[in-house]
């Protein structure tokens, strides 16, 4: 079960091919989470141990495929709300009416700074002058000094994403027997950490016990050429 495994042992780790050559590693220019620091085996264990106790929901030792299921659920249901959320702020009906501060229809360019400077506000930054003045005037098409909620809609879909910031699986059966290594339907944190350590082993390329952003980064590198071959 490929979202047991990704859990427990860290999407940043075992979602990348295993590394096949070991020609020299590109710079690296930006990381996030584990996948932007070196991590050692002891490391991965803990992390592992940790992200298994969050499975384990009725706290027996044991991960079942059930409650793995659970987990995938519930990060689905938020994804799913989180992916609603942001449709919604990206609407151009509902970015315009949050321009629209006296409801008439039209977005003035003084409503337009006046929502950009809410919304820098509301974060604690200080607002820029004039900044929404060149967005402003390329979605008023017809330079009346006023948007109407037609040029809105009109405007490109990234002109819409910036005028509201002025304003504002797999088969898991299968993967559940890659950690499962005794195929008795459940998994222990033992076995979790025995298949994140033999990924973390595959990855780490000049066996040091210490996997690095470069050799992740390879690792990404040499999956994306495999699948440009395949």
């Amino acid at each position: 079960m490929k979202a047991l495994i990704l859990t427990l042992s860290g999407a940043a780790l075992l979602a990348v091919a295993p590394a096949v050559a070991q020609t020299a590693p590109a710079p690296v220019k930006s990381h996030r989470g584990h996948a932007g620091k070196a991590e050692t085996r002891a490391e991965i264990q803990s992390r592992v141990a940790t992200h298994f106790a969050k499975l384990d929901g009725n706290r027996d030792g044991f991960v079942t495929q059930a409650e793995a299921d659970a987990l995938v659920a519930q990060r689905e249901k938020k994804q799913a709300e989180r992916a609603q959320k942001r449709a919604e702020r990206r609407d151009p009906a509902a970015i315009f009416a949050k321009l629209d501060g006296n409801r008439d229809g039209k977005v003035t360019r003084a409503e337009a700074e006046a929502a950009r400077t809410a919304r820098a506000s509301a974060k604690g930054k200080p607002a820029k002058a004039n900044a929404a003045g060149g967005l402003f005037d390329r979605v008023d098409s017809n330079k009346d000094g006023m948007i109407t909620s037609a040029e809105f809609a009109a405007a490109p879909r990234l002109q819409h994403q910036k005028m509201d910031h002025a304003g504002m699986r797999h088969g898991k059966g299968g993967m559940f027997g890659m950690a499962d290594l005794n195929k008795d339907g459940r998994v222990t944190v033992a076995e979790a950490q025995q298949v994140a350590l033999q990924r973390f082993d595959r990855l780490d390329l000049n066996r040091d016990g210490t996997l690095t952003p470069e050799e992740r980064q390879q690792a990404r590198q040499q999956r994306r050429a495999q699948r440009t071959k395949g």
